[in-house]
């Protein structure tokens, strides 16, 4: 009877302690969704039990979602309730605002074809496991948790199809599981419109599918890749859970959801590359991710794509104490156009706005660095700096600090003053992806070639460049560590993460 009494107390301590509310950090108030909460429930609540107390406790909200393995829903609520009043009502373990998430971008540079020494299954020894193991994902199911994905794609036909499919619509389909959580309009902002079909609108799904499983080594329909490829287990099969609109936006509690989706349809793994969120491993993601782990699967987050900001960035998708964050490392080889200037050659990565067709410009748009009164290299962000220096006709050379400037405006500033093209000093190493000014030729080159660029310009400004008509494959500045973009920790608990890195 004593023992009795004693766990009731227990239980009803539990029912009436505060939860915790989750604060976002400030740099992230403009992704937070207005009104909009996750709730979790203390174990043994119901969702009958819950809603009682939030009733009881006067709280004027409507439903997003409602989870059963995460125990908890999504909700919006009248603005005169906070996180923190959330938080009081009994039964309620742990409060966060739902947060708004965008589509990565991808990033490609160069074309042509890559001997087989120098392709990314070699470098991450994918290759091995291939031929020795004989290891290629059959029998195993991959949810992709993302823009959804193209299966009509033929490099996700299964083997003596020319086209993929999804199996709501055919037979012997490589896509096996899927769906539609927010329709085309859905911006995280407006009501989503489910459907059961994952189509992708975005590509960024089809890209991470065609990674993990793509097979792409004997496409016979369009489109046809411009080199033969395969993913890293080819014989997989899919879930595609579609979570973002055409314009690319989605949020905490559609992640919930298909995370849940996923899970429910049988999927061993769980790939969300997605970036973003918290910081903080007690985060809406992480804590299903580890539950859904303990349940038997393997879930993993891509770190983010925030390693300019410094630490403190990586994503939320792969900080539960069991789910695996994953870096990106930068490829050793890479195809690039290539540059020549006083005898030395050099890969340089086109602007976004260029495209990827090769930069021609004639011999005639020599080289103009952009130097301060020191002599010091400078990034092109002030029309100020060019005042007394002609660079009309010719090609300037930036420093590639993007702290004060971006891309776009400093070659909008190198148009106006007349220069032919820009290049930019990539700092402190690799390659940096930029979006560039409309209708100049700009580029980045590697920061050891910006210096030897600058050292023989000193010795000889006419030196004039030469441009290469085709991409070739070169060794790249930084190949083989991680990304300068990708994210890294310490994370908001200091833990180290990520855990693991790839291409």
């Amino acid at each position: 009877m004593k023992i009795t009494a004693i766990l009731s107390a227990l239980a009803a301590a539990t029912l009436v302690s505060a939860g915790k509310f989750h604060i976002s950090k400030p740099d992230r108030s403009a992704d937070l969704i207005p009104n909009g909460y996750i709730i979790e429930y203390h174990e043994g609540i119901t969702r009958s039990n819950a809603h009682a107390n939030l009733k009881k406790h006067a709280i004027d909200y409507k439903i997003r979602n409602e989870y059963d393995i995460f125990n908890g829903a999504a909700i919006t609520v009248n603005s005169k309730h906070d996180g923190e009043a959330l938080a009081s009502v009994p039964g309620v373990k742990h409060v966060w605002h739902i947060q708004k998430y965008s589509v990565p971008a991808i990033k490609t540079n160069g074309g042509g074809k890559v001997d087989e020494k120098n392709s990314v299954h070699h470098m991450t020894g994918v290759d091995e496991v291939h031929k020795r193991l004989k290891l290629t994902g059959k029998n195993v199911k991959v949810g992709i948790i993302d823009t959804g994905i193209d299966y009509k794609h033929p490099a996700f036909a299964a083997p003596g199809a020319t086209e993929g499919c999804f199996a709501r619509y055919g037979k012997n389909c490589r896509i096996k599981h899927g769906w539609d959580f927010v329709g085309d309009a859905y911006t995280s902002y407006n009501t989503p419109i489910p459907d059961g079909d994952p189509m992708d609108c975005q590509g960024h799904g089809t890209h991470v599918a065609g990674i993990v499983g793509g097979n792409a080594s004997n496409v016979k329909t369009g489109p046809k890749p411009v080199v033969p490829w395969i993913g890293v287990a080819p014989d997989v099969t899919f879930g595609a859970y579609r979570i973002f609109g055409c314009e690319g936006f989605t949020s905490t509690d559609i992640i919930l959801a298909a995370m849940e989706m996923a899970f429910n349809d049988g999927m061993d793994i769980i790939n969300m590359s997605l970036g973003g969120g918290s910081s903080y491993q007690y985060n809406p993601t992480a804590v299903l991710a580890n539950k859904l782990v303990q349940f038997g699967m393997n879930v993993a987050g891509a770190a983010g794509n925030d390693g300019t900001e410094g630490v403190w960035m990586v994503s939320d998708t792969g900080l539960g104490e069991t789910s695996t964050s994953v870096a990106s490392f930068d490829n050793a080889f890479g195809n690039y156009n290539t540059l020549t200037y006083a005898g030395a050659t050099s890969p340089y990565s086109p602007s976004l706005a260029w495209g990827a067709a090769p930069i021609n410009l004639p011999a005639s748009a020599t080289l103009v660095p952009l130097f301060d009164k020191a002599g010091v290299l400078q990034d092109g962000c002030d029309v100020a700096a060019y005042n007394g220096l002609d660079v009309k006709g010719k090609i300037v050379l930036l420093y590639g600090d993007f702290t004060r400037c971006g891309s776009v405006g400093r070659g909008n500033i190198a148009k106006t003053v007349g220069a032919a093209g820009a290049l930019i000093q990539s700092v402190p190493f690799g390659l940096a992806a930029i979006t560039g000014a409309d209708g100049l030729p700009m580029a980045t080159i590697e920061n050891n070639a910006g210096a030897a660029i600058l050292a023989a310009y000193k010795k000889n400004p006419k030196n004039a460049f030469t441009w290469s008509k085709a991409p070739v494959s070169v060794k790249v500045e930084g190949g083989g560590a991680p990304a300068e973009m990708s994210s890294y920790g310490l994370d908001g608990e200091l833990r180290s993460k990520p855990d693991i890195g790839a291409p």
